[in-house]
């Protein structure tokens, strides 16, 4: 089987070459023991697999299954690695290659592929300390990265024991390397009676940015500006939501293939006064032309709830709960308080019926998280497996984003070295559709909040859903968006002031379901008519803190 004719290998280069790559994975396929060809043809194969337009994840995972085969028959040929990581990462398997990478670290400390491939499987793993340590690794290596930085940046939201200041000291080092060249003033030359008002989101789609965006957009009664949108979404990605929200602004930009320096070029010609940066350090950011100056004023909101650190960042949205007066040294943007909360969320269209039957009938009390497996840190698993290690109850966890069986699976395990009972742990995949996605909420007593990054759309869905969900207090921005929602709605009582506050009341809680009940029966009733869901009130507030920002500038 290891000889094949000159015939067939000719067809096999001419396949390959021609790029008919699903012609020649159905030629290979044919052959009797396929999976016994040479070494070069099966890496023909796996390529062919890696490389085909019409590869599906069951074609990834079997280009992956030969690139490690290939691999471990010589681990001194780094390039069947390579490879392994990309379809790998494609297919969402990550636990073997997690392994083959840590082992090929040791000998390879500097190579910038296996430094990627560890970060990213740790982070799709929800390994973030380990994801932070592979990242922070990178961008020492390549200290020009844009795309490192950020993501290094990005990740430590994750983490309790790295402080405000070390954070921003990183924001900084950052801000120091080169960046595009920019016209653009820090200064408005004159005043205009319709100031172009410009928002920049790689998530103007079914998304949280998107939901709590939506009713604030050109509702500025005084009708002082004009609306402009710069979408870094690729077309091909839009869904009705886009749509939806094209038809509010004035004008749309669709920027995702321009470089930073064409995108800088775009704002100076449609003349944008104010730029709103709905990204920060997230994916599909455009943080390297903020940093250059893409407009006079630029102003970090909503998508990314954290200082960017960067000397042309001017100003940045939060209120009294997330900034406190004598902390505002450790942001580089000039702090703009909105009156009650940071952000308002556009009222679902489908609110579905709270059942509270279904929690009061569990045979066990119900804790439940719909938050991103990712921010489930170890601390917040050492406490939550603390609380169901000690009472009658179980835990429903269902990601907020598509996750992978491996993600879950790492997740569990994390449990079970915890002494968790894996009976006691019931997880659900992401349901796309939202009202459906809120009904989950009525299948738990109490919404645990996970941190030190706690979540902010599933809190103000549970809260909508009757439920009210347990945070902790933090030492940022980030780490204390849980506690002003709470804080709006004057549920300090769900306010924990560390771990073992947080367990206690959780303890508490199980013990007086009846407590929960009585809240939840008559609280989205409350959060309807709060600060959390007032668009109408929000706006107003919003765009004369603009007005007032642009006239002082």
């Amino acid at each position: 089987m290891n000889d094949l004719s000159k015939d067939l290998l000719a067809k096999i280069k001419n396949l390959y070459e021609q790029k008919k790559f699903s012609k020649l994975e159905t030629t290979l396929e044919n052959l009797k023991n396929f999976e016994n060809l040479p070494i070069n043809v099966q890496m023909i194969y796996a390529v062919s697999k890696a490389l085909n337009p019409k590869s599906k994840i069951k074609d990834y995972k079997k280009s992956a299954f030969f690139f490690e085969k290939i691999y471990l028959s010589d681990k001194s040929n780094l390039e069947p690695l390579y490879n392994l990581i990309i379809v790998s990462l494609k297919a969402n398997i990550y636990l073997d290659l997690n392994k083959h990478l840590e082992e090929a670290y040791q000998k390879n400390k500097n190579d910038l592929k296996i430094l990627e491939g560890l970060s990213k499987v740790n982070f799709f793993l929800g390994n973030m300390i380990k994801a932070t340590y592979y990242y922070e690794k990178l961008s020492d290596l390549t200290p020009n990265s844009v795309n490192n930085w950020t993501k290094f940046l990005a990740s430590i939201n994750y983490h309790q024991n790295i402080q405000q200041d070390k954070y921003l000291n990183y924001c900084k080092k950052f801000d120091q390397i080169s960046r595009p060249i920019s016209v653009v003033k820090n200064k408005i030359l004159k005043k205009k009676k319709i100031i172009n008002l410009g928002f920049f989101s790689p998530d103007f789609k079914t998304h949280s940015v998107t939901f709590f965006l939506k009713d604030i957009i050109n509702t500025d009664i005084e009708r002082r500006f004009k609306f402009i949108s710069f979408s870094n979404l690729p077309p091909s990605q839009y869904d009705n939501l886009s749509f939806e929200l094209k038809k509010k602004f004035d004008d749309w930009h669709d920027v995702s293939n321009l470089s930073d320096e064409k995108f800088i070029e775009l704002c100076v010609k449609n003349d944008i006064d104010i730029l709103i940066d709905l990204a920060g350090y997230t994916n599909g950011n455009r943080v390297n032309a903020f940093r250059a100056r893409c407009a006079p004023i630029q102003i970090l909101w909503l998508g990314y709830c954290n200082s960017l650190g960067i000397q042309n960042m001017d100003y940045i949205f939060a209120d009294k709960n997330l900034i406190k007066k004598d902390e505002e040294n450790l942001y580089s943007e000039k702090v703009i308080y909105m009156p009650d909360i940071w952000n308002c969320l556009s009222k679902p269209k489908n609110l579905p019926e709270i059942d509270l039957s279904v929690s009061k009938n569990n045979e066990i009390f119900t804790f439940g998280s719909l938050s991103n497996f990712q921010k489930i840190s170890p601390q917040t698993i050492k406490v939550w497996s603390k609380i169901l290690n000690n009472s009658n109850s179980k835990l429903i966890l269902k990601s907020s984003i598509h996750n992978s069986d491996h993600l879950k699976e790492n997740l569990k395990q994390k449990f079970l070295n915890e002494n968790v009972s894996p009976n006691k742990i019931e997880f659900f995949d992401r349901i796309e559709n939202q009202k459906n996605h809120l009904e989950f909420y009525n299948k738990f007593n109490l919404t645990l909040d996970t941190f030190p990054y706690p979540g902010v759309t599933t809190s103000f869905e549970s809260i909508l859903m009757g439920k009210p969900f347990l945070t902790m207090r933090g030492n940022n921005f980030n780490s204390r968006c849980g506690e002003s929602i709470n804080v709006n709605l004057g549920l300090n009582n769900f306010i924990a002031n560390d771990e073992n506050d947080y367990y206690e009341k959780a303890i508490e809680f199980y013990k007086e379901p009846n407590k929960i009940e009585k809240i939840g029966e008559d609280l989205r009733k409350h959060a309807l008519s709060s600060t959390l869901l007032d668009t109408k009130n929000f706006s107003k507030n919003f765009y004369d803190k603009l007005f007032e920002i642009y006239t002082s500038h």
